[in-house]
C-alpha cells in the first residue's frame, strides 16, 4: 500500500505524528503537523523523494507557522530565513518535513494524489490519505497524540 499523502515516523515517538496537506487557492503543495501544547515550528524541508535532493528548506518562521499553521511550499516569506531557495520544477513525490522543539514530522507526498478541489478549501488529506476538515484533523490528534 502506497502512503501518499501523510503517515510519519518522527524520532523518539514510535506512533508517529500526523501531517495533514492541503493545497493554497492558487493550487500550492501545503502541510502541517498539528502541534501538541508547548511545541513549535523550528523549520521546514522539502525533498525530492527518490533523490533526497532538497529542494526548499527554511527556518525562523513568522508566527503563524511557528503555532502549527500551515506551510506553502515555497513560500519563503513565511521565514525569517530560507536556507534552500525553492528549486522547479518539484518532481511528482515530494519528502515533507517538519522539525519542531518535540519531535521530527513528515511524509511522503505525491502531488497527482492530492485532490484539487481541495484547493483554497478547509479540506486537507489525513495519515490515512482521507479528506477530512482540518479543524476536525487538528482536534482528533491533539486528542489521541497529546
Amino acid at each position: 500500500m502506497s502512503m501518499a499523502a501523510a503517515g510519519c515516523l518522527p524520532l523518539g515517538d514510535p506512533r508517529g505524528h500526523p501531517v495533514g496537506v492541503g493545497l493554497s487557492e492558487d493550487g500550492r503543495l501545503q502541510y502541517f503537523a498539528p502541534l501538541c501544547p508547548g511545541d513549535e515550528v523550528l523549520s521546514v524541508q522539502v525533498q525530492d523523494y527518490e533523490t533526497g535532493e532538497v529542494l526548499w528548506a527554511a527556518s525562523e518562521p513568522d508566527e503563524k507557522i511557528r503555532k502549527g499553521g500551515r506551510i506553502t511550499v515555497g513560500e519563503s516569506g513565511d521565514f525569517r530565513r530560507t536556507d534552500t531557495p525553492l528549486k522547479s520544477p518539484l518532481p511528482d513525490v515530494l519528502g515533507v518535513e517538519l522539525e519542531t522543539a518535540d519531535r521530527l514530522a513528515g511524509a511522503r507526498v505525491d502531488r497527482r494524489e492530492v485532490p484539487e478541489e481541495i484547493a483554497g478549501t478547509d479540506t486537507v488529506l489525513n495519515e490515512e490519505l482521507k479528506k477530512e476538515p482540518e479543524s476536525r484533523f487538528r482536534e482528533r490528534v491533539a486528542r489521541d497524540r497529546c
